[in-house]
C-alpha cells in the first residue's frame, strides 16, 4: 500500500502533462467549463465616474446649507452640464456625475428638493465611484484554469467578454463490473445486488460538468472487460470501474488493463475504505479501477476522479480540507490506514460522526456533510480534538 499522499502525488506527476483540447464558446454558454486562456477586460470598471446612491453632485470644497439645481441626471443617461459654485446635479445611483464632482451627498441628508436642495449634513465620504477603481481596460481579470461559475461569468460579461476558449468537457466511460449486479428489479433474486455504483457515477460525473459517453455492466470475465475497455478508450478520456480491483479469484480488472495495454501507476492505498483503487494510463487515456462498495466509489470519485478531470481540463486538482474539533468521540480497532467517517457539522461546527456500519453502508452519508480522516496510527479522537474534513458532500470545491 500507498499512502493518500502519495497516490495523489502519483495522480499529479502523470496527470500534469494531460490536456484536452480547448474550444470557442460564447461565455454564458461556456458555464461551468474551465478557461483555457487568461482573460483580459475590455472595459474600465467602472466605465466612468458615477454616483454611488441617490443624491446630489457638488464639488469638492462647496459646502453651503443648499443649492441650486441644474439637472437631474438617471443611470443610463449622461449629464449636459458641468458643475458650477453654489449648484448641484441631481444623480440617481449608477448615473455618470458631471464635470467637476467631488463628492454626492445623500438625499437622506437633504429635504428632497428639485429646484433648490436644502442640505441638513455634510458628510467625509464622497459617494462616488472612480472610474477604473475596480477593473482597468486589459487588466488580467481571470487566469487559464478558472472554472465558469456564475459569478465568473457575470464578471466576464461585465467586462464585455464575450467569447472565450474553454477546455471541452471531459468524456467519461462508465463501467460497473461483477457478475452479482442487476439493473432491474424483478431480476433481483437470491445472490444478486441492485447496480446502484452505475447510476451513482453518473449522477456525480453530471454534477462535475463531465459527459458521460456510456454507462453499462460488464461481467467477471477478463476477455469481456479488455473488450470494454477498448471500446470506452475508443470515445472517453477517462473511464470509470467500480468493482473487479480487488483479490479475489473473480477480481480481472487490473489484469484486463494489462492486457489492453494500460500502464499501472498504483493499485492499493491505505484509506479505508478505498483501498483496492487502480489508477492506469495508455496514451491520453486514464482508467480508474473503484472498489465495488458504494461508500468507497463515492469516496473514490471525489479524492481521484475529479482530481484526473481537473488535471485533463488545465484546473488546479480540486480537494479542499477544513480543520474542525470533534463534537463526539470516535474510535476504531485498527489503524493501519487512514479512516473516513462520514459525519454532519453541528452549528458550532464540529464534526459529529454518523452511525456507520461500513463500506457498503451508503445510506449513512445521503445526509451527511462530509467526512472526517482519521490518521494512519490514530485509532481514537476525543471530544475536542482537531480533525481533518474533507466536504465531499458539501461540493466545496474550487
Amino acid at each position: 500500500m500507498i499512502s493518500l499522499h502519495e497516490a495523489l502525488a502519483s495522480v499529479d506527476r502523470v496527470m500534469a502533462k494531460h490536456r484536452v483540447e480547448a474550444e470557442a464558446l460564447s461565455t454564458v454558454v461556456a458555464m461551468g467549463r474551465i478557461l483555457a486562456a487568461d482573460q483580459r477586460s475590455k472595459v474600465d470598471l467602472p466605465p466612468f465616474n458615477k454616483s454611488a446612491m441617490d443624491g446630489y453632485a457638488v464639488m469638492e470644497d462647496d459646502r453651503r446649507d443648499e443649492y441650486r439645481i441644474l439637472e437631474t441626471v438617471a443611470a443610463g443617461e449622461v449629464p449636459t452640464r458641468p458643475l458650477e459654485v453654489g449648484a448641484a446635479t441631481k444623480v440617481m445611483t449608477g448615473a455618470p456625475v458631471p464635470v467637476g464632482s467631488g463628492r454626492v451627498i445623500m438625499v437622506e441628508d437633504t429635504d428632497g428638493g428639485s429646484e433648490i436642495v436644502c442640505v441638513r449634513e455634510h458628510r467625509a465620504a464622497t459617494n462616488i465611484c472612480c472610474q477604473g477603481e475596480d477593473i482597468r481596460v486589459g487588466q488580467v481579470i481571470m487566469k487559464a484554469g478558472a472554472k465558469l461559475t456564475p459569478v465568473r461569468v457575470a464578471n466576464l460579461v461585465a467586462c464585455g467578454v464575450e467569447c472565450v476558449a474553454v477546455s471541452r468537457r471531459i468524456r467519461v466511460a462508465i463501467y460497473a463490473t461483477g457478475d452479482e449486479i442487476v439493473d432491474a428489479f424483478e431480476d433481483l433474486v437470491p445472490g444478486k445486488i441492485m447496480n446502484e455504483n452505475g447510476p451513482m457515477l453518473e449522477g456525480l460525473c453530471r454534477q462535475n460538468d463531465l459527459e458521460v459517453t456510456l454507462s453499462e455492466r460488464v461481467p467477471d470475465n477478463r476477455a469481456v472487460l479488455k473488450d470494454a475497455l477498448e471500446k470506452a478508450a475508443a470515445e472517453a478520456d477517462m473511464i470509470l470501474m467500480s468493482g473487479g480491483v480487488s483479490a479475489g479469484d473473480f477480481d480481472f480488472v487490473p489484469a484486463a488493463m494489462a492486457d489492453a495495454g494500460f500502464a499501472l501507476h498504483f493499485d492499493s492505498v491505505a484509506v479505508q475504505p478505498g483501498k483496492p483503487v487502480t489508477f492506469a494510463t495508455r496514451g491520453r487515456h486514464v482508467v480508474l479501477g473503484m472498489p465495488g462498495n458504494p461508500v468507497s466509489v463515492f469516496i473514490t470519485f471525489h479524492l481521484y476522479a475529479r482530481r484526473i478531470a481537473a488535471w485533463l481540463s488545465g484546473a488546479q486538482p480540486p480537494l479542499r480540507t477544513l480543520p474542525v474539533k470533534m463534537a463526539t468521540e470516535m474510535s476504531r480497532r485498527r489503524a493501519e490506514r487512514a479512516g473516513f467517517i462520514p459525519c454532519l457539522l453541528n452549528e458550532q461546527g464540529h464534526a459529529e460522526p454518523l452511525p456507520y456500519h461500513g463500506s457498503a453502508h451508503l445510506l449513512a452519508i445521503g445526509d451527511a456533510d462530509g467526512f472526517i480522516e482519521i490518521p494512519i496510527g490514530v485509532k481514537r479522537l476525543a471530544p475536542g480534538d482537531e480533525a481533518t474534513f474533507y466536504p465531499l458532500a458539501l461540493g466545496m470545491w474550487r
